[in-house]
């Protein structure tokens, strides 16, 4: 019988206190600052965390102060606190942001989806590699139009600001899909390799480096894209227990 999963809805401020009491110093990719509360604001924040989390069945304290966290909810607070690099994906369109983690260590891998309409974040483990990747894809828009104008440079004014460009697009129904892999040291986070796609009206672009600093968009059908996405997804460092060859499709799941 299939393992029942659990998906865990936390706030970014139990994330927070979680962290802290698996003994975490920071959580990658949660930028709230709490610098400026006093030390009474930030005891009687930690203890409001402290009650919705007994509230919500995933942290239990006994008579002693003593406070167990969920066993599944605490590995992924330890794996995610603790990584050195995780995967971001991104979804952009009509105004709003899907914002995905992909934490990973010791062949076990979890998601943390933040909700595009406020502070919520679902989280779940990922059983295998090939279900990351049935993840990540399944969150791509799915389009079948291709046009023949294959290997466009920029525009000289699109080239000049690439971001504004897109952002324009946005603002007329376009789609942004974007995937990085960011490395932490310390309290800094830096994008090592990304891969982003745009589409627009019922097409769908590569975005790549060119020549001098230019930038190449590359119309592909939604099957090309996908191959791209996985390609780039194999990439990807992880625990060599967590791979094996599908003899099916020679995927490493």
């Amino acid at each position: 019988m299939k393992p029942a999963r659990e998906v865990f809805e936390l706030h970014a401020l139990e994330i927070i206190y979680l962290t802290a009491l698996t003994g975490g110093s920071s959580f990658p990719g949660l930028d709230t600052d709490l610098k400026a509360e006093s030390e009474r604001s930030l005891r009687s924040l930690m203890d409001a965390q402290m009650r919705s989390l007994e509230r919500k069945g995933y942290l239990e304290t006994d008579f002693m102060g003593n406070a167990q966290v969920k066993e599944g909810l605490h590995e992924f607070i330890r794996i995610a606190s603790g990584s050195t690099s995780y995967l971001c994906q991104i979804i952009q369109r009509h105004q709003q942001m899907l914002k995905v983690y992909y934490f990973f260590r010791d062949g076990t891998w979890f998601e943390l989806e933040h909700q595009p309409d406020g502070n919520g974040y679902k989280v779940q483990e990922i059983y295998a590699w090939h279900e990351l990747v049935f993840q990540v894809v399944n969150r791509t828009p799915l389009v079948q139009g291709l046009d023949d104008n294959s290997g466009q440079m920029l525009s000289e004014a699109e080239e000049s600001d690439p971001a504004q460009w897109a952002e324009r697009l946005l603002l007329n129904g376009a789609s942004v899909l974007s995937l990085a892999e960011i490395q932490c040291t310390g309290e800094e986070a830096q994008v090592q390799r990304e891969l982003n796609l745009l589409i627009y009206e019922d097409h769908m672009s590569l975005l790549q480096p060119g020549t001098e600093e230019q930038v190449r968009r590359t119309p592909v059908h939604f099957a090309a894209a996908v191959e791209e996405i996985i390609a780039w997804l194999q990439q990807t460092d992880r625990s060599e227990e967590a791979v094996y060859v599908d003899s099916n499709n020679n995927i490493p799941v």
